[in-house]
């Protein structure tokens, strides 16, 4: 699987990136990852977050886990189920993610995948969030609206923060490998026009709010989840996927209200690597040292990021320091180790890495991601 060569991610950072929505007609060369049934399994499993949008109307909405009796009971039409997180899960669906290497890897969120009958489909809503919708099997309408902000009235009674009115201005048919890009806070609405699955990558941005919430606690200002952080106006490609620039980071200092930098980053890296759920991480390892866990890979096999896992890092010359992030965790090394931090941000397998760079304070990081389960021994 493979975006389409014709794809310009230059072309679409400059100008939708964050500012306007875009369609792609065959946005990549998809082949099927997931069935329908696969899905209805995971949204069976206590792992995994789940929901169930019924059409009656008005929209009832049930969350799982579900008993796979209740998917032979259901309609054969008006009805959708979503799934969170699926990535975690599920390899081929994770395939998706290296797809989006144009955009920094710390800024990927999750993949939820929704499977729908005719005329199912969540409601018209908006998020605070970036989303690529990629269409699988199926076909699904997609109608925008207008921006929304703290004015637009949302209906109270559902569980779902649909708009209480959606105006269309444009609508779309999405089929298989097409997709829809959604900046943040524009309204939508998807109707799936037959048996139908779609693949919703979202991307995180933090609200000023989550930035430093105790200083805005403080000043008893309201928490306005619209103000959030946005990369800077002419993104480009980044050469290390999984790097916060420095350029990103003054651009979220200027939003913040915190006046000590260095404490920043840390909260900053800290808050974009925090994991979406830490109970996936069961497998952690009592292990004192580097060479103790060489041991272990010689008897056991690879070393892998745990799926669910999140990793960032960034080079601040003028504190003469190396941050790396991992899973909510802040590693200060010295910036003599950046070049360190590259590599290990670029790694699949890690025993060659720690094999290499065992006296390093990196390899030291790599030691206490495999205690806390952020990397994985596999057999």
């Amino acid at each position: 699987m493979h975006l389409n060569p014709q794809f310009d991610y230059k072309e679409f950072l400059q100008n939708f990136w964050q500012k306007a929505p875009k369609v792609y007609r065959d946005f990549l060369s998809y082949e099927q990852l997931i069935t329908s049934n696969e899905l209805a399994g995971l949204a069976c499993e206590n792992f995994s977050e789940s929901r169930l949008v019924l059409d009656n109307p008005p929209k009832n909405v049930k969350h799982g886990p579900f008993l796979e009796e209740l998917f032979e009971e259901l309609p054969t039409e008006n009805w959708s189920l979503l799934v969170q997180s699926v990535d975690f899960h599920h390899e081929k669906t994770r395939r998706i993610k290296k797809l989006f290497d144009f955009i920094p890897g710390w800024r990927l969120d999750d993949i939820m995948v929704s499977f729908a009958t005719p005329g199912g489909g969540v409601g018209a809503h908006f998020d605070h969030y970036d989303v690529f919708l990629i269409q699988g099997e199926g076909k699904r309408l997609w109608q925008l609206g207008e921006a929304c902000d703290l004015k637009t009235p949302i209906n109270k009674s559902s569980q779902l923060n649909l708009l209480s009115d959606f105006s269309v201005k444009e609508e779309f048919i999405l089929e298989k490998g097409d997709a829809l890009y959604i900046p943040p806070h524009i309204s939508h609405n998807g109707i799936s026009l037959t048996d139908s699955l779609c693949f919703s990558v979202g991307f995180r941005a933090p609200s000023v709010y989550e930035m430093s919430p105790q200083i805005i606690e403080n000043k008893k200002e309201p928490n306005n989840p619209f103000h959030r952080f946005k990369n800077s106006d002419s993104p480009e490609k980044q050469k290390y996927c999984w790097e916060i620039t420095e350029k990103d980071l003054e651009e979220a200092f200027k939003l913040s209200p915190y006046k000590d930098y260095e404490g920043f980053v840390r909260l900053f890296g800290t808050l974009v690597t925090e994991p979406r759920d830490k109970e996936l991480f069961c497998n952690t390892y009592h292990i004192d040292s580097l060479p103790e866990l060489r041991k272990i890979i010689e008897g056991k096999g690879k070393t892998c990021l745990h799926p669910a896992s999140r990793f960032a890092f960034c080079i601040i010359n003028s504190l003469g320091l190396v941050f790396l992030f991992s899973d909510g965790r802040t590693y200060p090394v010295s910036v003599n180790e950046a070049s360190l931090a590259q590599e290990l941000s670029e790694s699949v397998f890690f025993e060659d890495f720690i094999a290499k760079y065992q006296a390093s304070e990196c390899a030291n990081v790599v030691l206490d991601m495999i205690r806390f389960g952020s990397i994985e021994i596999l057999d």
